[in-house]
């Protein structure tokens, strides 16, 4: 009838394909080699459908299928055939940018770092020199040998960034306002490697945590925060399995909540911030060290292990200072955990937790208390870059036949 609102529609036979040829390719990512018959355990699918689909992926040069290695020798009845990622066939390059540092790695369908590359800066890089030693660094492993597919490129950066074309809108420790930095990204790796490529960034927060949630600290679980940052801390937050992004995808800047209006200024224009309070100048400044230098959380460390008056003081005034932070994220989010990962905190927590916790246990309500988890990240301090390495790995994850037909260049470069 004319004017009548459109129903739920259904799905064609091609549009329920694609829907589980990404499914059988995202389980082969995240899980790495599984049989046949767990393939279709988990799917839900009869044996024959498996099969027609792992050999469409095969045939794509994604998958590859072979008995598996610990096959019982003399064992009667033919084995469930192992799927599991091809080498050398669809990877991707995934950068961070940081403040004393930029990295930039390689990595194949199924998370397998392939190779890595990381350029220390003595300053926060410019946004134009960021994406000159990221198209150096990419195309140093690219030349080592290209894989068949190059997906595309993901890039973290600790600030604000409009998802919708790479910008950075406020990046405070880097000193980057409004940069277009996902069109500088893309001009500098074409000029350096030749190859245009789909260039998408987010904030190194979130992509730490689909990092972790993917393969690390928070696998299997539907609410975690994951922090990071030894000059800012960022903050990542999966809510009900989904992440939270907020309007403009500025979500989880927790690092800006304020624990004390009286006290240090932070460099996004506020004083008291949670990153101000507990981060590299927090410590740096009652020992008399260089807040900016890249090994200060060697230096803090060995300040802590010395002991003496200021080393308590200071020990329970910045542990009592990351403890109300931690309470703030519990009343706001409830989380299953809260995963440490890339920096300080992530280094100084095997030796402040005893310090933390009971704070976090005193100020937290008392119906909130229980099963509360703090983790360092299972991922080490690679996770933020990982996560990018899943960002860009998202298109052909969601499509993964449409991609290889049309190649990396069915999917436009992000323009600033």
């Amino acid at each position: 009838m004319d004017g009548a609102a459109a129903g739920p529609r259904g799905r064609g036979t091609e549009d329920v394909r694609r829907h589980n040829l990404s499914a059988l390719l995202g389980l082969v990512h995240a899980r790495g080699a599984l049989t046949r018959a767990e393939v279709t355990r988990e799917l839900g699918l009869n044996r024959s459908t498996i099969g027609a689909l792992v050999g469409s992926l095969a045939d794509a040069g994604l998958l590859v299928e072979r008995p598996p290695a610990d096959q019982a020798p003399g064992r009667v009845g033919r084995p469930s055939l192992e799927v599991r990622p091809r080498e050398g066939g669809a990877e991707v390059l995934a950068g961070y940018v940081d403040v004393h540092a930029v990295q930039v790695v390689r990595v194949g369908l199924g998370g397998a770092v392939r190779g890595r590359r990381t350029v220390a800066t003595s300053a926060p890089p410019s946004p134009e020199r960021a994406a000159a030693l990221l198209a150096d660094a990419a195309a140093d492993l690219l030349a080592q040998s290209p894989p068949d597919l190059l997906v595309g490129v993901g890039l973290a950066v600790p600030g604000l960034v409009r998802t919708r074309d790479g910008a950075i809108a406020h990046a405070p420790n880097l000193g980057w306002r409004d940069a277009p930095f996902g069109a500088l990204a893309a001009a500098a790796l074409h000029e350096r490697t030749g190859a245009r490529r789909r260039v998408d960034v987010a904030n190194d927060a979130d992509l730490g945590l689909i990092a972790e949630h993917r393969r690390g600290a928070a696998a299997g679980l539907s609410d975690v925060v994951y922090l990071c940052g030894t000059y800012g801390l960022g903050g990542g937050v999966l809510t009900g399995g989904h992440p939270l992004t907020g309007r403009r995808g500025y979500a989880g800047e927790v690092g800006h909540m304020s624990v004390d209006p009286d006290g240090r200024p932070c460099r996004c224009g506020s004083r008291g911030c949670w990153e101000s309070e507990t981060l590299a100048g927090a410590w740096a400044e009652p020992f008399g060290l260089d807040g900016d230098a890249p090994d200060i959380a060697d230096l803090v460390l060995q300040r802590l292990a010395a002991g003496g008056v200021v080393s308590r003081r200071t020990r329970d005034k910045l542990s009592r200072a990351f403890a109300r932070g931690l309470a703030n994220i519990v009343h706001l989010f409830d989380p299953q955990a809260v995963v440490l990962g890339d920096g300080l905190w992530h280094r100084l927590w095997p030796e402040l937790a005893d310090d933390v916790l009971p704070w976090v246990d005193r100020l937290v309500m008392p119906a909130m208390r229980a099963g509360i988890a703090v983790r360092t990240s299972a991922l080490g301090e690679g996770s933020t870059v990982l996560g990018a390495a899943e960002l860009a790995f998202t298109p052909l994850l969601q499509d993964p036949l449409g991609l290889v037909a049309g190649g990396a260049e069915r999917h436009p470069v992000l323009q600033g």
